[in-house]
């Protein structure tokens, strides 16, 4: 059995939730209690595998997987690297958490085919974090966005149809986009492969260096729009005021498949040093800072806390983009780092936000107040979440932040260092008078109601709370560990030996043999 799951474990994050949503269809609408089963035996299997992937990962292993047991660049490759895992990792969490909620909450989250959508769901953002292709990466973006259109639409209403068509159409002209840069780059290179890619960008005739440059700033612009950055992010906040809250939680993880697909491409795929690399990383340290300041100010002048934490995911995948552009191993361990407490404190506070309601008088009690207790709850957890994610000490938000502006003080210019400098510490402090601005008007004055499901929701939000505070407790462990990740990533030679040397089944067999 562990022979089976050494061998596999890159594959199963995508085969457990795939199998899962094949056998929720089989089963039907009819009997939703087995599709229930269904998915939370594939939860249980997910968080499983994620744990056994942190522990495979630790020694700095990276695991390939060969689809079909083609050789690569030719046949499809999964790749398990410490970057892989801890998103795995997060997947795995959230979707626990969320499933939780949507049972628990009042009215039920679950709508029509919810479950084998979110299977789906959590099976595209599997495939997004582990495969070492482009086009499989284009693949997966499809699956994850097909399955967050139905779950976006559930209790669907005008609202929500309009926010639904205005997301279907901003990732339809990405998807467009991002098959127009694999056609250049596979028209120069024969490859989609990306550490064949790597290998074979730097080695192209200057003839084509045009079309591999063009081909880049396409991929960046598709992964730009995944990842919410300015200008390109005014479809995030409408789409999360419209989703099931449960659901919008989920979505805090679609953001970051497109920071994760710019750490690649700056990474692994445009080698470190070169021109494009060079020229993508200038223009993303001007962006993406931007981007946190215009979130922090569109965060100061939300009337509602879905729209608030909504500027908020944009605020935090600017502070990601920023730690990548800047490119030292330092930046990218407290990137990381932040990455995972930003995507934590981002559920809670969309879970939390499903006890809430700031225009529905009606669920207010009978009194007139709600309970006392709901609203200590309720207030403890924003705060909670809102000081992490505004990066005040101690919490992980302030943690990897400040680790970020250690490695742009040593690996930047100058000018550089004070535009950073000033736009997170800004960027921060409208963050937090957002939050003490929403919280003042939510628990001081009680301009807001809690709704009655709010007791549901309580369970999954403190348990992402109790994970937020032991990132914090037990940040050095963590630190070593994203340190770890981040000079995998500053080192792709790894990668690129350990997808391109590997050897289908057989001729490993054969080998062993001689």
């Amino acid at each position: 059995m562990n022979a089976f799951v050494s061998t596999h474990l890159p594959i199963l994050p995508v085969a457990i939730p795939l199998l899962a949503a094949a056998l929720c269809l089989i089963v039907g609408q009819s009997r939703i209690g087995l599709q229930r089963t269904a998915a939370w035996l594939a939860i249980a299997l997910l968080v499983a595998t994620a744990v056994q992937m942190l522990m495979c990962t630790h020694q700095g292993e990276v695991f390939v997987y060969l689809l079909s047991n083609w050789k690569a660049p030719f046949g499809i490759a999964f790749a398990l690297d410490k970057l892989a895992a801890v998103m795995i990792a997060l997947v795995a969490l959230i979707a626990a958490v969320v499933m939780v909620a949507a049972q628990s909450g009042k009215p039920k989250s679950a709508g029509t085919y919810f479950y084998p959508l979110f299977m789906l769901q959590l099976a595209g953002l599997a495939g997004a974090f582990l495969t070492a292709d482009l086009f499989n990466l284009f693949v997966f973006f499809e699956v994850l966005l097909a399955a967050s259109y139905g779950m976006l639409l559930q209790h669907a209403d005008r609202e929500k149809t309009n926010a639904a068509t205005h997301y279907v159409v901003i990732n339809l002209v990405g998807s467009a986009m991002f098959l127009i840069g694999v056609s250049l780059l596979y028209g120069v290179t024969g490859t989609l492969n990306m550490a064949d890619l790597s290998q074979r960008i730097g080695a192209v005739s200057p003839a084509s260096r045009g079309l591999v440059a063009a081909a880049g700033w396409l991929l960046i612009v598709v992964f730009a729009i995944k990842a919410a950055l300015l200008p390109l992010n005014f479809w995030l906040t409408g789409t999360y005021r419209a989703a099931v809250l449960p659901v919008a939680a989920l979505f805090a993880l679609m953001t970051k498949v497109g920071v994760v697909a710019i750490w690649r491409m700056l990474t692994l795929i445009y080698p470190d040093g070169g021109t494009i690399n060079a020229q993508i990383e200038q223009v993303l340290l001007f962006v993406a800072p931007v981007t946190m300041l215009v979130a922090s100010c569109g965060a100061l002048s939300a009337r509602d806390v879905r729209s608030l934490i909504g500027w908020s995911v944009v605020a935090s995948a600017g502070m990601l983009v920023t730690a990548v552009a800047i490119g030292s191993h330092k930046a990218l361990s407290g990137g990381l780092f932040y990455l995972i407490g930003s995507t934590i404190a981002t559920a809670m506070l969309f879970l939390n936000a499903a006890s809430l309601d700031s225009t529905r008088a009606e669920h207010v009690s009978e009194t007139g107040l709600a309970p006392s207790s709901t609203w200590v709850w309720a207030g403890a957890l924003f705060a909670i979440g809102a000081a992490a994610m505004a990066g005040l000490p101690p919490f992980s938000g302030f943690i990897g932040k400040a680790t970020v502006l250690a490695g742009a003080s040593t690996s930047v210019s100058h000018s550089w260092q004070a535009w950073i400098f000033a736009t997170v510490l800004v960027s921060g402090l409208l963050s937090v008078l957002a939050y003490a601005r929403m919280g003042s008007r939510l628990f001081w004055k009680r301009d807001a109601a809690v709704v009655a499901a709010s007791e549901g929701y309580r369970a999954p939000t403190v348990v992402l709370a109790g994970a937020l505070a032991a990132l914090t407790i037990f940040a050095a462990p963590v630190q070593r560990y994203t340190d770890q990740a981040a000079a995998e990533l500053k080192r792709p030679s790894m990668m690129i030996q350990n997808v391109l040397g590997k050897l289908p089944a057989e001729k490993r067999q054969s080998e062993a043999k001689k």
